[in-house]
């Protein structure tokens, strides 16, 4: 695993999932469980209130991710995948009478980490449904650090051994999802777990060796095209008001207030409340 890659993962369920035949979905729960060398075992179960008709749908799935399956609860479901660029679309027939779907695989590049402290962070598209639910499950050892956590009104519980964080939305729409975490006690941590291969361990030491040298530079591998152009804008300005940006760039507000929590959630920016806008610090 390499933490200096700071990839964005999204995942898009497509208008089909919504519209299928007009069929309802009652239920919409995603679960990441992070695993302790920061990949996340991430599971999208959908239940629809009542059976479905033989159709087909798709999703996109942005960033790496092995291992996909996709089950209507009885068997897996043959599926195609087709890889464009970062994106994945994956095609699968839901059989007639399906009540429920579940999509497993493992992602990358969604847990990142800092000075010990590991940051948690994707972006989602949720489809309407009557309960849509997300849930992160943290490594054993680990807790929230300090409260930080995006949005706010998260429910944190335990199952005995990890602790979780779950929030139930009301969907559909777009839904930012950020946190961090350390380790309990010192011995336990992401690296240890993370230093198995040799080759890991070793590209490890290069990054961090790197990112100190470079310290008073941006660090834009895994960026949107969007993002570094707010990086250029604010490594060359160090503070600037963020409704500036937007009309430089010919940003929506909603698109640069995404862009502004990535940032924020990666260290990278420090925003401070100015009237109905923001003024933006660069961190670096």
């Amino acid at each position: 695993m390499k933490w200096s890659v700071f990839a964005l993962f999204v995942f898009f369920f497509l208008a089909s999932l919504q519209n299928a035949h007009a069929l309802k979905i009652s239920s919409y729960q995603m679960t990441f469980d992070l695993l302790p060398d920061g990949r996340a075992n991430e599971t999208i179960a959908i239940a629809f209130d009542g059976p479905a008709n033989s159709s087909s749908l798709s999703y996109i799935a942005v960033g790496e991710i092995s291992g996909l399956t996709v089950t209507d609860g009885e068997r897996n479901l043959e599926f195609s995948l087709v890889r464009s660029g970062n994106e994945n679309e994956v095609r699968f027939m839901v059989p007639s009478g399906t009540n429920r779907l579940a999509i497993n695989f493992l992602a990358t590049d969604l847990v990142f980490a800092r000075d010990n402290v590991y940051g948690f962070f994707t972006n989602l598209n949720l489809p309407g449904a009557d309960a849509v639910t997300v849930k992160a499950i943290l490594p054993k050892g680990f807790a929230v650090y300090r409260g930080v956590v995006y949005p706010s009104g998260e429910k944190i519980g335990s199952d005995g051994e990890r602790i979780y964080l779950e929030w139930d939305t009301s969907g559909p729409g777009e839904l930012a999802v950020s946190f961090k975490f350390y380790a309990t006690h010192s011995d336990y941590s992401l690296l240890v777990f993370s230093s198995t291969a040799i080759a890991a361990a070793l590209a490890l030491i290069v990054v961090f060796i790197h990112y100190r040298k470079k310290a008073g530079k941006e660090f834009v591998r895994g960026f949107s095209e969007d993002e570094r152009k707010v990086l250029a804008i604010l490594s060359k300005e160090k503070t600037c008001m963020q409704n500036r940006i937007e009309k430089e760039l010919k940003f929506s507000r909603a698109k640069m207030t995404r862009i502004v929590i990535k940032l924020s959630s990666k260290e990278l920016v420090e925003k401070e409340r100015i009237g109905r806008t923001n003024r933006l610090h660069y961190k670096k």
